[in-house]
C-alpha cells in the first residue's frame, strides 16, 4: 500500500537552508527553491566534490588497441574526447582481433618500432590531457608471451603406477604417466583442444616424487562409494563452467570424507619415499622389501595453455601461476619496455594490470614440495597417492591432506604471482590492478579469491549485461547465468571484490563494467540499472568495457571488438554522454568516502577454492543489514576488538563474527577467535571438532577440542550462549535475534523492500546512504535509516543537486523519509554530522506530484542528418517511431534528429510556478532547448526537465535533439551493395534483423 503524505505531517526536525548553485557545464544544480545563492567557498569538501567531481573519481575504460589498428589522429581524438566527456583514466589493452569470429584488419605490429612510436604518442597525449594510463601486462590475456618457456608455464600433475613383488633388487625404468591421465573430462579452459592431446614428449614432463605403498591382497585401498564422486574436485581435476556459482565450486571440496569400517587405508609410516632412488631418466634402483608394492610416480606436464586473442608478436604460453619466475620474465620482457618507452616522453604508466584469470585449472608447480613444507609445515610426499584416490592414513587424513594441497596452491598463487607482481610494480613506483578472483575458466582453480584481491592496489572484478537485460523478466533471480549474467539476480563476483577492498584496506573496489556480447544495443539509460546494482554491492570504481581505439578514416561505427558494450566516440550518442559520466563520478566519489558500514562479518573458512558468493540475504540475518566476508588470513592478521566491535586497522568494524557451518577449523584460527572473544567480541556458529589440516596431527585436534570446549561451554547443547572473557559465543541462535536483542535495528528498511537496494558509507563528516530502485516501474515508499540526531539531505547524483529541506520524522529511534523513485532512479540520502539543529521551516514534500497542464501535440518539424541518409527536413503530423516510417531514409536512420515546434503558454511563468517538460518515451537520449536556452541532456528517468527559467507567456520555441542507436542504419546498409553503404564496421548485421524503436515517441507534456 502506498503511503499518503498525511502520514508525514509531523516533522521532528527540518533543515531550512535553501541553496542554488551553478552546476557542471553551466547548468543549474538547484538545491531548493526561493533561496539565496551560496558561494562554492561555503560548501564542505564533500558537497563541493559531489557537485564538481575531481579527476580521481571519474570513470575509466578499457582502451583496446586491436591488431595495432591505430594512428596518431585517432589516439589524440580518443583521449581528447575521453577527457571532454568525463573519463579520467584508461586501461590500455593490446590484442589481436577476432574474438567471436569477428575479423579485424592489421595495423602496426605489436612491439615494432612503428607500434612503439604510437605508444609514445599515446603516453605523451595522456600526460598533456592529465589522463592516467594503466596497461594490461600481456597481449590479450591472461599473462604470458613468447618469452615463457615450457618450464615456466602452467602445470598439471600426472601419476603413473607400477607393481613390484618383494623381496627383490629392482633396477629398471618406471613407466611414464599418460599424457592426459586424469584429465578425460576437460571442456572449458580456453584453447584446450589444441594442447590437451599433445604427446608427453612435447609437454615438458618433469618428475616431482616417487613413493611406494604396500598392498594387501584382495583389499581396495582407494576411496569408494559416493565419496569417490568428490575425488576429481578434491584433487583439482574437475573442470567446471565459469558460469558455476561459488557454492557449486566450493561445495564438493568442503564435503568431508568420513571414515568407513571397510576402508583399507595405507598406514602413513609404511609409505616409502623412493625419490632419491630414481635417476633423471626414470631409472629406479631399489631393494624391494617383502610383500606386494605399488610404485607411484608423480610428475607434471605443462598444461599447454596459451594467451587468448594475443597478437602473434606477443603470443605464447601462459605463466606458471604458482611460481614467481614467470612474472619476472613478463616484467623484464614486456613491462620494462612499457616503462622505458613512456619515459622517453616524460610519462609513466599509473599501474600494470593482470586481467581476469581465465586459464583453466593448473594444479601443480615445479617447487610444490618446497612450497608445501613452507606453508603447511610437513612433507607431503607420503600423502601424494591420495591424489589418485588412495587412502593414506584414513579417509579423513587423506581428505585433510588434499585440503592442505589445495590450500598450498592458493597461497602460491597469492604470493608467488600476485604479491610478487605487486612488489615489482611498487619498486617502479607504480600500482597494480588485478582481476584475480574470477569468474575464471575453469571455475575450480585453487584460489583464495579474497587473498588474491588483497594483493592488489586496485582489487577488481567484473559485471556483465544479460543477453536481453532490457526485459526485466530475463534478469530475475530464477534465471540462469547464461541468460541473466547474474547469480540469483546479483553480480557473481562484485561482493567478493568489495569485501576484499574493505578487509585489506583498499579505497576502491573496481569492476570491468557492462561487458556483453551485444552490439550497439545499449546507451546510458540502459546501463544505469546494472551500474547501480554494482554500486550497492560495493563497487566504486568502474572501467567501462569497452572503448575500442579506432582511426577516423575507418568510418563509423568502425572496427569493433567481438564483445561489448561499445562505448567510444563512434557511438551515435557519444556527444551526449557527458551527464552519464558526471553521474558515475559523483556516485563514485561518495561511495569511496569514509568506510563501508556493515554489522556482520562472515568467516568463509580456510578451504580452497575459497570464493565469496554473490550478494544475498542470509535467512539467519534477514533484510536491512549489510555484511562482509573474510578469509583466514584477514582473521589471523587484521582483526582486533575495540569497544566490543570486531575492528580492522583501517577503521572498519563489525558487531558480530559468524562462523561457517563446519566442524573443521585450523587450530590457529580457533586460538585467534579465543583471543577476540576474550577481548569482547561476539561470535556465532557451530563448535569445531577437529583441525582442517594435518600440521601437528593428531595433537592439533586434542588442543583444538579443549579450547573449543572452553569457548562454547554448553552453547548449542542446553544453552544458545556462552560468556567467555568479555565476549560471547552463540550457537543455533539466529543472527538477527542476536543483533535485535543487542538493540541493533536494521540499518535500512523500506516499505517496498523488494524493489529498493542500498549501501551505507560513514565519514567523519556525514553518514551516506545510496538507495536505488532496482526495477523499471516507479516506487513510492517509506525509507527508514538507523540514524539519530541528524537532519537528512537528498543528494541527486544525476543533477548534482542537494536538497536540505526534507520531509521526515523520527520513528522507533530511526529517521524515516517518504521517497519516490522513478524507473531505476537512485538517491544519496546524506546525514551531515553538523546538521543537529532545532526544528526549522517545514518541508511539505520530498517529491513533486506533477500533473499534466498542456500536451504539446500536433505537427513537429524534424531535421535529420543527411550524412547518414536522413531527409534534410520533414514534418511529422504526430510523434512516431522512425523504424515504422514508410520512408526508408527515416526507417533505417541512425544518429541525431532535431525536433522543433512552437507552442503557446497562457500563464505568466512566475505565477505558474515550476513547470516541467515531460518527454514521455525517448529512444534513446535527448537534449532540450527552449527559446534558445539549453536546458540540458536527459538520459534517464524521469524523462523531464524544469523549463521554468526559459518559459515565456505566449509563443515558445521548443527544440529537442534525439539520438537513437546504430543497428537501424547497419540493418539498412546490410541490404545495400558495399559501395553504397554509409557505415563501415566488422560487425555483421542482416537485412532482416529487427529494427529498434527510435526517436521521440512522447507524449510530450507540460506538467506542474
Amino acid at each position: 500500500m502506498k503511503p499518503g503524505r498525511r502520514n508525514f505531517i509531523k516533522i521532528s526536525s527540518i533543515a531550512s537552508l535553501n541553496v542554488s548553485l551553478l552546476g557542471l557545464k553551466g547548468s543549474a544544480a538547484v538545491l531548493n527553491d526561493n533561496s539565496n545563492e551560496l558561494s562554492a567557498s561555503a560548501l564542505s569538501d564533500l558537497e563541493a566534490n559531489f557537485i564538481h567531481p575531481t579527476d580521481s573519481s571519474k570513470s575509466s575504460c578499457y582502451w583496446w588497441w586491436f591488431n595495432g589498428l591505430v594512428n596518431e589522429a585517432g589516439i589524440t581524438r580518443d583521449l581528447e574526447e575521453f577527457r571532454a566527456k568525463g573519463m579520467g583514466e584508461v586501461l590500455l589493452v593490446n590484442s589481436s582481433g577476432g574474438l567471436g569470429g569477428v575479423p579485424f584488419p592489421q595495423g602496426a605490429k605489436f612491439l615494432s618500432e612503428e607500434w612503439k612510436a604510437l605508444y609514445r604518442h599515446a603516453m605523451k597525449e595522456a600526460k598533456r590531457l592529465n589522463i592516467g594510463v594503466g596497461i594490461n601486462m600481456s597481449s590479450g590475456w591472461c599473462m604470458g608471451g613468447p618469452w615463457i618457456e615450457p618450464e615456466n608455464s602452467g602445470r598439471w600433475y600426472l601419476q603413473a603406477e607400477m607393481d613390484l613383488q618383494g623381496p627383490q633388487k629392482f633396477s629398471g625404468k618406471l613407466p611414464l604417466p599418460g599424457n592426459r591421465t586424469g584429465y578425460d573430462k576437460v571442456f572449458n579452459p580456453p584453447g584446450y583442444k589444441e594442447y590437451i592431446d599433445l604427446p608427453l614428449e612435447k609437454l615438458d614432463y618433469r618428475d616431482t616424487a616417487v613413493v611406494a605403498i604396500p598392498l594387501q591382497q584382495g583389499r581396495n585401498h582407494k576411496i569408494n562409494g559416493r565419496r569417490a564422486e568428490l575425488l576429481a574436485a578434491k584433487s583439482n581435476h574437475k573442470d567446471i563452467s565459469n558460469w558455476a556459482k561459488s557454492t557449486e565450486v566450493m561445495g564438493p571440496v568442503s564435503a568431508p570424507w568420513e571414515n568407513e569400517a571397510a576402508d583399507a587405508a595405507i598406514p602413513v609410516h609404511q609409505v616409502i619415499d623412493l625419490t632419491d632412488k630414481v635417476s633423471k631418466d626414470g631409472q629406479l634402483d631399489w631393494e624391494v622389501p617383502a610383500g606386494s608394492w605399488r610404485v607411484i610416480r608423480t610428475g607434471h606436464r605443462m598444461t599447454g595453455s596459451r594467451l587468448m586473442i594475443a597478437q602473434p608478436e606477443g603470443d605464447g604460453l601462459s605463466v606458471d601461476w604458482y611460481d614467481h619466475k614467470g612474472v619476472d620474465l613478463q616484467f623484464e620482457n614486456l613491462g620494462r619496455m612499457f616503462i622505458d618507452e613512456a619515459a622517453k616522453v616524460g610519462n609513466k604508466p599509473v599501474y600494470f594490470c593482470d586481467d581476469s584469470f581465465e586459464d583453466g585449472f593448473p594444479n601443480w608447480t615445479e617447487k610444490i614440495i618446497e612450497h608445501f613444507k613452507k606453508y603447511r609445515g610437513y612433507d607431503p610426499r607420503p600423502y601424494l597417492p591420495a591424489l589418485s584416490g588412495y587412502l593414506v592414513g584414513s579417509a579423513e587424513i587423506s581428505d585433510r591432506f588434499m585440503h592442505d594441497y589445495r590450500k598450498t596452491l592458493g597461497d602460491c598463487m597469492a604470493d608467488e604471482h600476485y604479491r610478487h607482481f605487486a612488489d615489482l610494480c611498487h619498486k617502479e613506483n607504480m600500482l597494480v590492478q588485478n582481476e584475480s578472483a574470477g569468474p575464471s575458466r575453469s571455475g575450480t582453480i585453487s584460489i583464495d579469491g579474497l587473498k588474491n584481491l588483497g594483493r592488489s592496489d586496485f582489487p577488481m572484478g567484473e559485471f556483465w549485461l544479460g543477453n536481453n537485460h532490457e526485459d526485466e523478466s530475463t534478469i530475475a533471480p530464477d534465471k540462469p547465468y547464461g541468460v541473466s549474467r547474474l547469480d540469483y539476480g546479483q553480480n557473481k563476483v562484485c561482493k567478493m571484490v568489495a569485501s576484499a577492498a574493505h578487509l585489506y584496506g583498499k579505497k576502491t573496489a573496481s569492476a570491468e563494467a557492462f561487458t556483453s556480447m551485444r552490439h550497439w544495443l545499449d546507451y546510458p539509460g540502459s546501463l544505469k540499472q546494472a551500474l547501480d546494482r554494482a554500486f550497492c554491492e560495493g563497487i566504486n570504481r568502474i572501467a567501462i568495457h569497452t572503448s575500442t581505439a579506432t582511426r577516423p578514416e575507418d568510418g563509423k561505427p568502425g572496427y569493433e571488438y567481438g564483445a561489448g558494450t561499445h562505448f567510444n566516440p563512434n557511438v551515435t550518442w557519444w556527444n551526449k554522454s557527458g551527464p552519464f559520466f558526471d553521474y558515475v563520478a559523483r556516485s563514485q566519489y561518495l561511495l569511496r568516502a569514509g568506510s563501508f558500514v556493515a554489522d556482520v562479518l562472515y568467516y568463509n573458512g580456510d578451504g580452497v577454492p575459497n570464493l565469496v558468493a554473490q550478494k544475498h540475504v542470509d535467512p539467519q540475518l534477514g533484510k536491512g543489514y549489510d555484511y562482509d566476508v573474510c578469509n583466514e588470513e584477514v582473521l589471523l592478521t587484521r582483526l582486533t576488538v575495540k569497544n566490543g566491535k570486531i575492528t580492522l586497522p583501517d577503521g572498519m568494524s563489525y558487531r558480530i563474527l559468524v562462523l561457517p557451518e563446519s566442524t573443521r577449523m585450523p587450530l590457529a584460527v580457533l586460538q585467534k577467535i579465543s583471543s577476540l572473544v576474550k577481548a569482547g567480541a561476539t561470535i556465532a556458529g557451530p563448535k569445531p571438532l577437529s583441525d582442517s589440516g594435518l600440521k601437528n596431527y593428531p595433537d592439533c585436534d586434542v588442543e583444538l577440542r579443549s579450547l573449543a570446549k572452553a569457548l562454547w561451554g554448553n552453547a548449542g547443547e542446553k544453552l544458545r550462549i556462552h560468556t567467555y572473557g568479555k565476549g560471547r559465543v552463540f550457537d543455533k541462535e539466529p543472527i538477527r535475534n542476536i543483533l535485535l536483542n543487542d538493540g541493533i535495528k536494521p540499518d535500512f528498511e523500506c516499505s517496498a523492500d523488494a524493489a529498493i537496494d542500498f549501501i551505507h558509507r560513514s565519514t567523519p563528516e556525514a553518514e551516506i546512504y545510496f538507495v536505488t530502485n532496482k526495477h523499471g516501474q516507479p516506487v513510492l515508499t517509506d525509507c527508514s535509516f538507523r540514524i539519530k540526531n541528524r537532519l537528512p539531505e537528498i543528494w541527486d547524483p544525476v543533477k548534482g543537486s542537494i536538497s536540505r529541506q526534507v520531509d521526515f520524522k523520527i520513528t522507533d529511534g530511526r529517521i524515516r523519509l517518504p521517497l519516490k523513485f522513478e524507473a531505476f532512479q537512485s538517491w544519496f540520502i546524506v546525514f551531515p554530522k553538523s546538521s543537529t539543529g532545532t526544528q526549522a521551516k517545514k518541508a511539505t514534500h520530498n517529491y513533486r506530484e506533477l500533473k499534466p497542464v498542456q500536451e504539446i501535440s500536433g505537427p513537429w518539424q524534424v531535421q535529420f542528418d543527411t550524412r547518414w541518409g536522413g531527409p534534410e527536413s520533414i514534418t511529422f503530423e504526430n510523434l512516431q517511431d522512425w523504424s515504422l516510417h514508410s520512408d526508408n531514409r527515416i526507417k533505417y536512420f541512425s544518429g541525431t534528429a532535431v525536433y522543433t515546434k512552437q507552442f503557446e503558454f497562457a500563464l505568466e511563468p512566475k505565477a505558474a510556478g515550476p513547470v516541467y517538460l515531460d518527454l514521455g518515451t525517448v529512444k534513446n537520449i535527448a537534449e532540450v532547448s527552449l527559446n534558445g536556452r539549453n536546458l540540458g541532456i536527459i538520459w534517464t528517468a524521469p524523462w523531464q526537465v524544469d523549463i521554468s527559467s526559459a518559459l515565456k507567456k505566449g509563443k515558445n520555441e521548443l527544440k529537442i535533439e534525439v539520438v537513437n542507436l546504430w543497428p537501424n542504419r547497419l540493418i539498412g546498409d546490410a541490404a545495400l551493395p558495399k559501395e553504397q553503404r554509409l557505415t563501415n564496421t566488422n560487425i555483421s548485421f542482416k537485412k532482416d534483423d529487427k529494427l529498434l524503436a527510435s526517436g521521440l515517441l512522447g507524449p510530450v507534456v507540460l506538467k506542474k
